[in-house]
């Protein structure tokens, strides 16, 4: 098995890599959709900016590295909660678990929902709205599997489902991940992760939105009938990562980190990261993601300038490793108030 899954995903690998490695590029930028498959609902990565490409673990892992899954020692859940770019009124919801099944499989499931509110209806002949209102839903859930191949070889493959939706238009589909995680070192302090993100079928637009009145002067009367939506591609992505830990005293421990990004429709990444922890329980973690002028905020492509910050408490509930867990991050943008994270987590 382990042989069998090392050939599939050196070949998985070879084959998307090059393409991945050229696709970034910010004159793509605004040409694809469904760009919420790159926001990151879990407060504790977000806290890493994203970069946690080599040690992300369990339910998180999901949006980071699916390989890191297979790390759930029995189960996991957690809820996030975030305010994105503070005074939008945006929300986003996630829910995820994780359950260890046989000796070294883990499934997982996750769903994250955002919030935009309502909103009026607005149409040509009412621009100043007052017929009603709608509230626009993008909602992706997933379901992964990962497995420990070895003590120091960890992959995972997740579908994710994607819907859509605003008042008189909406759109499906899905997408694919796949990553696998590498330790080495006497205590496992090195570690090395890859994974593939968003890989799947263009997207299209449906619904009643789409109909319009036609004319055509050589008849007497309108047509009505449906205008064609254009697909749109999904932002499939390539994320690498490298971490090492350093042991001080045994109790602290402080973990460098570094990543790189290929994006399909914007930008290519690199991230640098820390994070500091004391006994496993007291976790301080900042990072931070360049890309071409995200510094100078009149021209830069995104809305944030690279800087990420985190933390975590995590108090145990018993002498076997059970845990509860509080996470809070914060990025800061060019723009609006920042966005703020918080999850709790509960390890069994």
């Amino acid at each position: 098995m382990k042989n069998i899954f090392k050939i599939v995903s050196t070949t998985i690998l070879g084959a998307l890599l090059p393409a991945i490695l050229i696709a970034g590029n910010g004159e793509r930028a605004g040409t694809g959709g469904a760009t919420e498959l790159l926001i990151n609902p879990w407060a504790r990565s977000a806290g890493f900016g994203g970069i946690n490409t080599a040690m992300a673990k369990g339910v998180e892992a999901m949006n980071v590295n699916v390989g890191g899954l297979a790390y759930t020692k029995n189960t996991e859940a957690v809820f996030s909660r975030t305010t994105w770019l503070k005074g939008s009124d945006v929300n986003i919801s996630a829910f995820g678990l994780s359950q260890k099944v046989g000796t070294s499989g883990v499934l997982g499931i996750s769903i994250m929902s955002m919030d935009f509110g309502d909103i009026d209806v607005t149409t040509n002949d009412r621009p100043e709205g007052n017929i009603g209102k709608f509230s626009p839903k993008l909602v992706n859930f997933a379901l992964a599997y990962s497995k420990e191949f070895s003590n120091s070889i960890h992959g995972g493959i997740l579908v994710r489902g994607i819907q859509q939706s605003i008042a008189d238009l909406n759109s499906s589909g899905f997408s694919l991940d796949a990553g696998i995680q590498y330790t080495g070192g006497d205590n496992d302090e090195l570690k090395f992760g890859i994974a593939l993100r968003n890989i799947g079928p263009d997207m299209v637009m449906q619904g009643d939105g789409l109909m319009a009145t036609f004319t055509d002067p050589t008849l007497p009367f309108a047509v009505e009938g449906y205008r064609k939506s254009q697909a749109y591609q999904i932002p499939s992505l390539l994320n690498m990562g490298l971490s090492y830990d350093l042991y001080f005293q045994k109790d602290h421990r402080v973990t460098p980190m570094f990543n790189f990004t290929s994006n399909s429709f914007s930008n290519d990444l690199i991230g640098l990261g820390i994070e500091y922890s004391y006994k496993n329980s007291l976790m301080f973690r900042g990072a931070y993601n360049s890309e071409k002028n995200i510094g100078d905020a009149s021209i830069s492509p995104s809305v944030y300038n690279g800087l990420t910050f985190g933390s975590t408490i995590e108090l145990p509930l018993n002498d076997k490793g059970a845990s509860f867990a509080i996470d809070y991050s914060y990025r800061v943008t060019h723009v609006y108030d920042g966005t703020h994270a918080i999850a709790a987590r509960i390890t069994l």
